[in-house]
């Protein structure tokens, strides 16, 4: 199994937290359970069983090589290799600010997860995502570089693909809001700040960050400083207190709590898995 971090916090539109290659043993089986983030599998070969939702509404799909599955956020899911032909697959953690656009553009949803090529071959659609795990040591703007070629593709060659949408001034704002927390996020800033800064009411702004993005400026406010958290928890000796502090929670206790919620595990023991020193 590779598995691979990435701690670069300079990038907004899309936030890559890991990616990785499996070779599954037979009957391997993730779930039922939720993902803090978007997730793409994509299978190399061999074939296994993806399930969504609850005993009350679900659905199965049986997926095989060339193939693709979403886990979005915050919904059941579980899947498994199958018993005698058990599935090979690469896959990518990420959010963002462009997330649910790029999702969506490839015509992927909770509702419809499954990726199929329309002409293109599998192989060359996923041959981004398989080039950063051929080349571990890729400067980070290489490997944004080579995510967005793996994104672009999916959108471009869907078999559900949809029309990009069109520049408007809500995407302005959208980005107005990242440029804003990236220079503030360490001071105590709110949401209140940031919509005077637009000269936006308050209501109106959050709601128009949610239909855009899929989170509410808190939540993306909140991701970003614990994304940032993770750079000193890896490569400084800095107490937690310390880093609390260095990305705008004067509490120690919240900015615990936050971080368990964001990425799965205490700042503590995130630092003992994954410290450079």
């Amino acid at each position: 199994m590779q598995n691979h971090l990435f701690l670069s916090n300079d990038y907004f539109d899309i936030t890559i937290y890991q990616y990785g290659r499996e070779q599954c043993k037979a009957h391997h089986t993730f779930g039922p359970a939720m993902r803090s983030h978007y997730l793409i599998h994509c299978i190399l070969s061999g074939k296994g069983i993806y399930q969504t939702g609850t005993r009350n509404h679900s659905a199965s799909y049986q997926l095989c090589q060339g193939q693709a599955f979403l886990i979005e956020p915050n919904y059941i899911v579980h899947y498994s290799a199958d018993g005698e032909d058990p599935w090979e697959y690469i896959w990518i953690e990420f959010d963002g600010l462009k997330a649910r656009e790029f999702i969506h553009q490839a015509g992927l949803s909770q509702e419809h997860p499954i990726f199929h090529t329309a002409g293109q071959t599998s192989e060359e659609v996923f041959a981004p995502l398989c080039h950063m795990l051929e080349h571990p040591d890729l400067l980070p703007a290489q490997t944004m570089g080579y995510a967005y070629l793996f994104f672009g593709s999916l959108m471009k060659h869907s078999a559900t693909a949809k029309p990009a949408p069109a520049n408007d001034i809500k995407k302005f704002y959208v980005q107005s809001t990242a440029d804003y927390i990236e220079t503030h996020y360490m001071e105590d800033i709110t949401i209140e700040n940031i919509a005077g800064y637009l000269g936006l009411n308050r209501s109106y702004f959050s709601k128009l960050f949610k239909k855009m993005t899929g989170k509410s400026p808190q939540e993306f406010l909140i991701a970003y400083r614990i994304h940032k958290s993770c750079e000193y928890l890896r490569s400084t000796d800095l107490t937690i207190a310390d880093i609390a502090g260095q990305v705008g929670y004067p509490n120690q206790f919240h900015f615990t709590r936050a971080f368990k919620s964001v990425m799965n595990l205490p700042p503590n023991e995130w630092r003992k898995r994954n410290h450079s020193g």
